[in-house]
């Protein structure tokens, strides 16, 4: 295997970056849990799930400080491991998607606004789009 250094240096930037995004996310999940419970996924919580529709939120939320440090360890201390996180978490978003949408085809349908949704994508997309232009560098620089 060839030396850390052949992972591009753009990789480790946006590794980084995504990581403290996570970051950001969790703080969003757990910290202000209640004002992005309310604002921006849009939950109803004047039922009687509230409180469990909060805890899975900010269970969500402990994940993302879990993803967003160890992409931030990742970034600064294994590049390999950074370019193959950035392919592996699209791909687990992708299972989980269709995990959840086949679990709740049989319920009423959803109300709730889901506002964090489209700044998931684009983080989706930096990832995959990041991976796979890391991947093109190091191969033709004969990696």
């Amino acid at each position: 295997m060839k030396p850390q250094q052949d992972v591009p240096q753009f990789v480790i930037i946006i590794t980084v970056l995504l990581g403290c995004y996570d970051l950001l996310r969790g703080f969003m999940h757990t910290i202000l849990l209640h004002y992005s419970a309310l604002h921006i996924a849009g939950l109803d919580l004047s039922t009687a799930t509230a409180s469990d529709q909060l805890r899975l939120l900010g269970a969500f939320g402990i994940s993302n400080y879990e993803t967003g440090i160890a992409l931030i360890m990742m970034g600064l201390f294994a590049r390999k491991l950074a370019l193959a996180m950035l392919g592996i978490i699209p791909f687990l978003y992708l299972l989980g998607y269709f995990a959840i949408k086949a679990n709740v085809s049989g319920f009423e349908a959803s109300h709730a606004n889901w506002g964090g949704a489209e700044p998931l994508m684009v983080y989706m997309g930096i990832s995959v789009i990041t991976f796979l232009t890391g991947l093109i560098v190091m191969f033709r620089k004969g990696n």
